[in-house]
């Protein structure tokens, strides 16, 4: 302490590290809030279309239009299936003009005719691996593309370019509305093509960067391991400060249960719409999956593995036990995030393989998602998805994350709440039943280390963030009650006072 030390009393406030986010998407939602269609708040069809319809007339020489957040719900069908909104309804508002729609948890795609033109999609052409086309009753792609398939309008989607200074404009904002939240530190994701670690190193260099950043890239199926490995080594190179740092690599397993993509050990339900005995598909070849992971490891560079359904946990917990073996055991921290499922004899392999588990509590209750997940894999299998407790009991490491768009509220509280209630965090909602299997809930203070010291661990930042400590980090948030020794339906409206990163105040509540 000196003369310029700053000395505020909390009067019995609440001290907590800063909070920390295991796995988001920094610049996403707030690019699309920018310069795009912002469909995140819309619940309906018709809602989505008017928001199409009055960007053109506000945009009358763009050349494409690209939005993000719709929602697989709105479009089930009487008969319970769910093949996802038309092109027809867009072509009703743009068709001279592609039009590209990403879903809330980016998954999906819709577009209009125009679009698939552009891209060269008929009623003949083929889904990549692990990827789907939806087809209308006439055989006609009905307008909407699922994970690997999405690629397919890559060429036309590159029509839209943001330069590197608006990708900052969409981080600093993110930066701001973090900090309200008490968070100091996130994993962030950069998508190929997309400059945001480079954006993320130019604000470090204005002075303008305020949250520890640990960045990864993304690796696809057809990737050259060796290429993969030069990439990641050189951009752990470049970016080794305080404020960001690069030494991961993310895969994706499978994709999600509500796009009939994600990969389960029992099949769907006949509402998938895919026949019997279908499972859902992996991203990858085995084969090829394991080498890759396999290359990873042996270079020193943690892979960070997307995996919604029981399936792609096997596969990725495989793929991680057969690298193990055969480059060694060391302390790889190799994270699998999403485990929707997870079958009970995998679970003491994650202990054993020290596999770090970056859930987001954010889904565990009956959300958005629960009714589709409901009608995918059956009740009993939807309401046993994310066994936090008997993960957190065989010793698993969980971090705390929020897959932020996906969850587009990713407020820290909520997620704390959530993990302890297992229903929803929301005014209107609190009191309902909306609670999915409370035998797996977690305490505050479990919650309260999953979001802290749990993300630091999995960041290989333990040493300096995380938990409150002479010789650390100052980074902290202070809340105005303590959330140990409160209701837990409250913890979402305690109020965070002071964010501070570093020893300076970012944040203050006025």
């Amino acid at each position: 302490m000196d003369k310029n030390t700053k000395v505020i009393d909390l009067k019995g406030k609440m001290v907590a590290p800063g909070f920390m986010d295991g796995h988001t998407h920094i610049e996403s939602l707030w690019v699309t809030k920018l310069f795009q269609v912002d469909l995140t708040t819309l619940k309906s069809k018709q809602e989505y279309i008017k928001a199409v319809s009055d960007f053109r007339k506000n945009h009358p020489h763009d050349k494409i239009i690209l939005g993000n957040g719709w929602q697989n719900g709105p479009f089930k069908l009487a008969d319970g299936t769910n093949p996802g909104p038309q092109k027809e309804d867009l072509d009703a508002v743009v068709s001279d003009i592609p039009v590209i729609l990403y879903s809330i948890d980016q998954h999906s795609v819709w577009v209009n005719s125009k679009a698939l033109e552009m891209a060269g999609i008929t009623k003949n052409t083929k889904a990549p691996k692990g990827g789907m086309i939806e087809h209308n009753a006439d055989g006609s792609p009905r307008g909407v593309l699922r994970e690997g398939a999405t690629n397919l309008v890559n060429k036309v989607s590159d029509l839209f370019k943001l330069t590197k200074e608006q990708y900052k404009q969409a981080i600093l904002k993110y930066q701001e509305e973090m900090h309200s939240y008490g968070m100091t530190g996130v994993m962030t994701f950069q998508l190929k093509g997309v400059p945001v670690i480079d954006a993320i190193g130019e604000l470090e260099k204005e002075g303008k960067l305020t949250m520890r950043v640990s960045g990864a890239y993304f690796v696809d199926p057809g990737d050259n391991p060796k290429e993969v490995v030069k990439t990641i080594k050189a951009a752990k190179q470049k970016y080794h400060s305080d404020w960001l740092q690069v030494h991961t690599a993310k895969l994706f397993a499978d994709g999600v249960t509500e796009g009939k993509t994600a990969l389960f050990l029992e099949p769907y339900t006949k509402n998938a719409g895919m026949g019997p005995n279908f499972r859902g598909d992996s991203v990858w070849k085995v084969d090829e999956f394991n080498k890759m992971v396999a290359a990873m490891d042996k270079a020193g560079i943690q892979v960070h593995i997307h995996a919604i359904g029981d399936g792609a946990v096997n596969m990725s917990l495989n793929a991680i036990e057969k690298a193990a073996k055969a480059n060694g055991v060391r302390d790889s921290r190799h994270t699998i995030t999403h485990i929707s499922a997870i079958s009970d004899k995998d679970i003491p392999r994650m202990k054993a393989l020290k596999v770090i588990a970056s859930l987001q509590p954010f889904w565990f209750y009956k959300d958005q998602y629960y009714e589709l997940e409901k009608s995918m894999v059956g009740e009993k299998r939807a309401l046993a998805f994310y066994p936090a407790r008997k993960m957190w009991d065989k010793g698993v490491t969980i971090a705390g994350s929020s897959d932020y768009p996906p969850t587009p509220d990713y407020r820290p509280l909520n997620s704390i709440e959530t993990g302890v209630t297992r229903n929803s965090p929301y005014p209107g909602e609190q009191d309902k039943n909306m609670v999915r299997n409370a035998s797996q809930a977690l305490t505050v203070r479990e919650m309260l280390q999953a979001v802290t010291k749990n993300v630091a661990y999995q960041i290989f930042r333990e040493k300096d963030l995380g938990t409150l400590k002479v010789g650390k980090k100052a980074d902290m948030v202070v809340l105005d009650r303590d959330i140990t020794k409160i209701k837990p339906k409250n913890i979402s409206e305690t109020s965070v006072d002071y964010t501070i990163v570093g020893g300076k105040i970012v944040f203050k509540r006025k």
